[in-house]
């Protein structure tokens, strides 16, 4: 039966995303955040947190949109692979990782890096957290962290954790919904490892009326956080919302009829 649920959703999304009606074009691009940059102290008791490399760097990945429009989907289909890699391991921590940020307790976050984890995102950034730029979130309610850990501030990684969080408290967040995806998500659980999620039949959606940024105008969604000490590349495929309810479809290569493309979608090699 989820086979067969799976087939129609994909049939659904090509169908209805290569209508060439759909024609608005409201992504504006994608939005690689350096979160942080881990120091010595960060990996001060690894049997607790994993083992993190001290200059290990937290990305967030943020689909830029113009206002009114919805995150829908981040796909992998057979002529257009998606894929996030790094040169080196994802890390994941030990006691709380998790294939995405919503099953993390809040209450964890002030216990050395598991704040750091990696996932992927539908706009969560945490329990009942919303992702947002630190250069747009504020310095109200700033979550802090025990002792040395996410002390850094390096000008490398942008305006430190302990000035702004990066999260707004957020109810009835979305979920991700995972489709095809079980054993490539696995990489990414407290207790295993991987430096490549691929998928080119496969996708993680927001379902319902889709995901929007913390604000409306500005609209990003968080939909993925990488902590590695290698360098990041990807290719993104994407169905966005419009604010008429009906969708875009937008690929990193090679678009067809009723496709869009955005050079953002497709990252060679993120520098130190």
């Amino acid at each position: 039966m989820a086979n067969i649920f799976n087939l129609l959703f994909f049939i659904i999304l090509l169908i209805a995303a290569n209508n060439p009606s759909f024609s608005q074009q409201g992504l504006e691009g994608i939005i690689v955040e350096k979160y942080y940059i881990s120091t010595k102290e960060d990996n001060a008791h690894p049997e607790l947190s994993g083992e993190l490399t001290p200059g290990s760097i937290t990305y967030r990945i943020y689909v830029d949109l113009k206002p009114g429009y919805t995150f829908q989907t981040a796909f992998g289909a057979p002529n257009h692979e998606l894929f996030i890699k790094s040169t080196d391991l994802f890390y994941n921590h030990l006691e709380y990782g998790a294939e995405y940020p919503n099953r993390i307790p809040l209450r964890t976050y002030s216990r050395n890096c598991t704040r750091l984890d990696s996932w992927l995102s539908a706009g969560g950034a945490g329990d009942n957290q919303i992702g947002v730029l630190k250069a747009e979130d504020d310095t109200m309610n700033v979550l802090k962290t025990e002792g040395l850990y996410l002390k850094n501030h390096s000008k490398k990684m942008g305006i430190p954790l302990d000035v702004v969080d990066g999260m707004r408290e957020q109810y009835n967040q979305t979920f991700p919904t995972f489709f095809q995806m079980d054993s490539t998500i696995k990489g990414l659980g407290s207790i295993t490892n991987t430096n490549t999620i691929s998928i080119n039949n496969a996708a993680w959606a927001s379902m319902g009326k889709g995901a929007q940024g913390a604000d409306s105008l500005s609209n990003k969604v968080l939909i993925a956080q990488l902590t590695t000490h290698g360098k990041l590349s990807f290719q993104l495929n994407l169905l966005i919302g419009t604010p008429e309810g009906k969708s875009e479809k937008y690929v990193a290569h090679d678009p067809m009829e009723g496709e869009f493309t955005h050079p953002d979608l497709y990252l060679k090699r993120t520098k130190k």
